[in-house]
């Protein structure tokens, strides 16, 4: 416990409920009011126990302990088991992924700091921890207020019994977080042992003709079988500590009622510890005795749920965002772009300290700039700088003259689409992954129209036709079976179905053959849109108003296409080797 950061993990618990408190908040008071009701049983019993000789008192009683278990049984399990924890649990697991999601599509963050494994682990297994932690918390709350409220009860009715009780829970809770100890030590090193014989069975599988061919069959047999050894030597050790923990835990409530018998048996002949007392500890003790139970409990719980909203945090770029929160609003003025300007703008990969250095660039509507340069000299990183999916170190990029603080929440559709150099397409059909989701009807376009409009400016037109199912054919992971060309088209396909004012493009046409690339920059620059482009084919120089290229991170040169030829020797280097 001590090694958890307490403090933070509170912190961060708070922000992962704000979305939830009235649920959450509601499901603790009814735990509390469970184990009220399991209060008012015990002193219920105390009375029943001593009111035995009196008939109508005792049913009366028997009447009330009846009643208040049918409402604690209905309450548990019809409202909060049924209802209010899968609420608290789900609801918080879904704003969590939700977040996580949000981060990971919008700006450099998530993308660059977790591997996607990692990424896998904290979209899955941390947000369940934590989900499971949030709606398991209001049971050790009202636990332990039980705990606080029934020894103080059974103080008032006899402090040296109850502290005789407190010594012997304590002792037992030393002895269980001693074992439970061991118990995560040799659970630990099963584990290892575990893994230790997969590994050597699937490197033997997989190289069974070297093993055949060195004849060291019988060698690796047996490496295997000391393997297999120490983890069943591990497995036991394990096993053993798991049973000492259980057997502990399980006698700790016998164990407490004998003392108690054993302390009461004189205070009973003198007329100071009645039988209904006796009952009342009876009863009480075995919640006290899960409460302890529930400390070893709680101690890996929290260490789980600390790590897990460590990683998730981090994930988030630092900060758990309140449910609901909203990026930076975007900027005031109309969404028609008249003219986006770059300035003095420097970013770089982290890491590496590779990137680009105070770059200026104008782009005017309805014309068409294309970004060039050798290999390396900064090109996609430029266009990334610009969309804000890398950090800048200083420099800005403006919106028709105003700056724009949020770079990824404003330069999305319909301002602006973005097809990159390798596009990722997913598993389903053509159509859903040029559409993904858009409504059909949007823009007066009715059943099929968008995706038609689309694929014909992408020059996709006639690979759909040729295709059995249409539109409908499923593309493989990734897109796996359509051609680098058919990838590149559709994603510029589905950049083009959210009518952005500005396409930026990266080197979408390097797969095309000259003369598709030829129509499709045909029908895109057709006047109507205003493209940034990276790339060094020919058609599209041609078509440029503006040039710039780049030579180690900077700005070489600017102007049209026979401009910069003239100014920039990395102009006329690219063009004599454009490989």
């Amino acid at each position: 416990m001590s090694e958890i950061d307490i403090r933070g993990t509170l912190g961060r618990l708070r922000a992962v409920l704000r979305g939830s408190a009235g649920a959450y908040w509601t499901l603790t008071g009814l735990w509390v009011l469970l184990r009220a009701g399991t209060l008012a049983v015990g002193l219920l019993f105390q009375r029943l126990f001593d009111a035995l000789g009196a008939d109508g008192a005792v049913w009366l009683l028997i009447a009330w302990v009846a009643a208040i278990e049918g409402a604690r049984l209905c309450l548990q399990f019809g409202v909060m088991i049924n209802r209010l924890e899968p609420r608290v649990q789900y609801g918080t697991t879904a704003r969590l992924r939700q977040q996580l999601l949000d981060s990971d599509l919008s700006g450099w963050g998530a993308a660059a700091r977790v591997p996607p494994g990692e990424a896998l682990r904290v979209v899955g297994e941390d947000v369940d921890e934590t989900g499971f932690f949030v709606a398991w918390a209001p049971t050790i709350v009202a636990q332990w207020l039980f705990v606080v409220a029934s020894v103080t009860v059974m103080m008032r009715i006899d402090a040296v019994i109850t502290s005789a009780l407190l010594v012997l829970l304590v002792l037992i809770t030393v002895v269980t977080a001693a074992v439970h100890g061991r118990f995560l030590r040799h659970r630990r090193a099963t584990r290892t042992a575990s893994a230790e014989v997969a590994g050597a069975l699937r490197e033997a599988i997989g190289a069974v003709q070297a093993v055949q061919a060195a004849a060291a069959e019988d060698h690796v047999a047996a490496h295997i079988d000391r393997l297999n050894a120490a983890r069943a030597q591990a497995a036991v050790r394990e096993e053993l500590f798991a049973g000492l923990q259980r057997t502990v835990i399980g006698n700790a409530a016998p164990i407490g009622i004998g003392v108690v018998l054993l302390l009461a048996a004189g205070r009973a002949h003198s007329g100071t510890f009645s039988i209904g007392d006796l009952a009342l500890f009876t009863f009480y003790l075995q919640i006290l005795a899960e409460a302890i139970a529930s400390i070893g409990i709680l101690s890996v719980r929290l260490q789980r749920v600390s790590v897990a909203l460590a990683r998730i945090t981090d994930f988030l770029g630092g900060r758990l965002r309140t449910p609901g929160e909203k990026p930076i609003p975007p900027l005031r003025q109309a969404d028609e772009l008249r003219e986006l300007t770059v300035r003095g703008l420097t970013a770089r990969h982290p890491g590496s300290g590779r990137g680009i250095e105070d770059v200026d660039l104008t782009v005017v509507r309805h014309s068409v700039t294309v970004i060039t340069g050798g290999v390396g000299s900064g090109k996609s990183t430029l266009i990334r700088a610009i969309l804000g999916l890398l950090p800048h170190e200083r420099g800005g990029v403006l919106w028709n003259g105003e700056p724009i603080a949020d770079l990824t929440d404003f330069l999305v559709p319909p301002r602006c689409g973005y097809t990159p150099q390798a596009p990722r397409l997913f598993s389903g059909s053509l159509r859903n992954n040029v559409l993904l989701g858009l409504d059909v009807d949007d823009d007066n376009d009715r059943d099929g129209r968008i995706f038609e409009r689309v694929a014909h400016t992408s020059v996709l037109g006639p690979d759909v036709a040729a295709m059995q199912d249409g539109a409908d054919t499923v593309v493989g992971p990734r897109g796996l079976r359509l051609s680098g060309g058919q990838l590149q088209r559709t994603a510029i396909a589905r950049m083009l179905a959210r009518r952005p004012e500005l396409l930026v493009l990266d080197d979408v046409s390097s797969a095309l053959d000259p003369t598709t690339e030829q129509l499709l920059w045909d029908r895109l620059l057709d006047g109507s849109v205003t493209v940034l482009a990276v790339s060094h084919r020919p058609a599209l120089l041609r078509a440029a108003a503006r040039v710039v290229v780049l030579k180690d991170g900077r700005v070489d040169a600017v102007g049209t296409v026979e401009e910069v030829q003239a100014q920039s020797a990395e102009m006329r280097r690219i063009q004599a080797d454009p490989g």
